[in-house]
This record gives structure tokens, sequence and C-alpha cells, in this order.
């Protein structure tokens, strides 16, 4: 049912200065009006609840639907992959051009971009119900071996299939930007997996394949593996983990799971092994990933027939 809004309106049209923008406003965009629930929010290195106050939780006054609207703001910082600094630009109209390109396709999330009276370009998305991949894993109660053969089989197709849809929008041209554990959603009715999140823009496709391995390190290691905690549980490991174990992107972590996690197989830690400080021959295409990790599939299938 369509929400009644509080009794004394503040109706905005102008969403330049997102920050004025409360719970309670309503914002006109187009012709359609939407009540504002709140800011969203999202947790990194070890920072939870941080409020994004340009991204919007609404509701449709007319149909009653929840949509996150995603107002405009203007950001430019660097990555690090390595020695690599990249260049990351926040852009509402490569997202709105994303969003174009996938309409229909269940791998990305769902919306559409509309102008406000100032021609801000606001991005109107369909609300995700569900969990990132992340805090799903961390959900499952049973410790890494068992989650990894009774789980990890089913989640791996499932990132696949994610990487595919990351595969069309390189060969459209377009990068993903901000490729991470908490932008792949997995809805809560049908289990498919999601990604949200495309304003960042980086003219270096390469980006996106080497954020890939944090995602395939989230997924193989039931979260993230660092060096501190492998050794915590296993001393042993102190006198075999080395440098060249370590993920380029994050060297505090562990890329070479196979040390940590010996049941791991051989051919599905040489992926992993792709995005370590130790790689000779890296990947510079997503689809070189993703058929990697399809010859892995058949390597697990094999393991538990066996």
């Amino acid at each position: 049912m369509p929400e009644s809004p509080p009794g004394r309106l503040v109706v905005v049209d102008d969403t330049t200065n997102y920050m004025a923008i409360d719970c309670g406003h309503v914002v006109e965009i187009e012709g359609t009006y939407f009540l504002i629930r709140g800011n969203e929010r999202e947790g990194r290195f070890g920072i939870d609840d941080q409020p994004k106050f340009w991204v919007k939780r609404a509701v449709d006054l007319r149909t009653g639907r929840t949509h996150i609207l995603k107002l405009v703001f203007h950001e430019e910082f660097h990555a690090r992959v390595g020695s690599l600094h990249v260049k990351c630009v926040r852009s509402p109209e490569k997202e709105g051009q994303v969003l174009e390109l996938v309409r229909g396709d269940p791998w990305f999330m769902q919306g559409r971009t509309a102008r406000d009276v100032c021609g801000n370009l606001v991005r109107v998305i369909d609300h995700i119900p569900g969990l990132d991949l992340l805090s799903y894993i961390h959900s499952l109660p049973v410790q890494h071996e068992e989650y990894f053969q009774t789980h990890f089989p089913a989640i791996l197709p499932n990132v696949i299939g994610s990487l595919r849809g990351i595969e069309r929008l390189h060969d459209a041209g377009l990068c993903h930007g901000d490729i991470r554990n908490d932008h792949l959603l997995i809805e809560r009715d049908s289990g498919q997996y999601k990604w949200i999140d495309f304003d960042l823009n980086e003219n270096f496709l390469d980006f996106d394949v080497w954020s890939a391995g944090n995602i395939l390190h989230c997924v193989v290691g039931r979260g993230f593996v660092s060096f501190r905690d492998a050794i915590q549980a296993s001393p042993e490991l102190a006198g075999r983990l080395s440098d060249e174990d370590a993920s380029v992107f994050f060297p505090h972590r562990v890329m070479n799971l196979r040390k940590v996690f010996p049941y791991v197989p051989a051919r599905l830690n040489e992926v992993l092994l792709r995005f370590s400080a130790g790689v000779r021959v890296f990947y510079d295409k997503i689809s070189q990933v993703v058929d990697d990790l399809e010859e892995c599939t058949a390597v697990l299938r094999l393991s538990r027939a066996t």
C-alpha cells in the first residue's frame, strides 16, 4: 500500500544539497514523489554503519515501492594495486550507462535515471532485500572445512555467473569500478546474486580484474584471512608463509590459501595465486578468470564424487 506522508511536508525538487535532504522530506523528480526514509549505510575497514548522505532510501508515494535514490556526489581518489596507482572518479553518467546496458539482466541491480529541476542526474534503484556476500558467508554456522565441502561448491557457480556479468560490461567498454564483497548482494527470496553500485569509474578495466581476486579470496577463505589470524590459529605457518603469498591488493591478507587450508584443490589455488604478490603471469581479462574458475568447478565435482 502507498505510504502516508508526515503531517507537514517538506518537498524538495533540487537535490544539489543532498546533506539538507532528511528523513521525512519528499523529493520530487520528473513528477514522481519519494518519501525519504533515511540515508543508506555501509561498513568498511572495521568502521560500521558509515552513512552515505548522497544515497537515500525512499518510498514511491504512488506505488508504495521502496527505492534507493542515488544523488549526484563528485569524488576523486587514487587506489593502489601493488605499485600501480589508479585514479577513481565518481560518475553518475557512467552508472546511468551501466543501468541502461544491464536492463533486465538478473545479475545486476535494476533502475533508471531521472533529472531533478536543476539537471542533477538521479539514479532511482529498485531495492534488493537480502545480504551481501560476506554477510551471507559469515551467517553460515560452520567451520571452514565443512563450509568448503558443503557450501562453497554451490557458491562458486554463482560467483562465476556474476563475473560473466562483469565480462558483459567490459565487452561494452564499461567497468564496474568498485567490485567488493558488499557490492554483490544475494536476493533473499530468489537467491540470485546481483551486482550493485556502478558509479565509480576508471579508464583501466584491469582494476575490475584485480578486484575480482578479492571476491575469490573472500569465498574460498570464508571471509578474509590475514597473516596474523592464520598464524594465531596455526603457529607452524609462521615459518611457511612468505611475502609472496600475500594479496597484491591487501598485503596483510593471505592469497595462497592452500597453505592455510590444505584441502583447497591445487587448481583453484593456482587461480588465487594469479592475484598474489608472487605472481609472474597476470590475468588481463575477466574472461580468463571465469574460464579458469569453470575448470575448477569440474575439479570440485570430481573430488566430491570420489
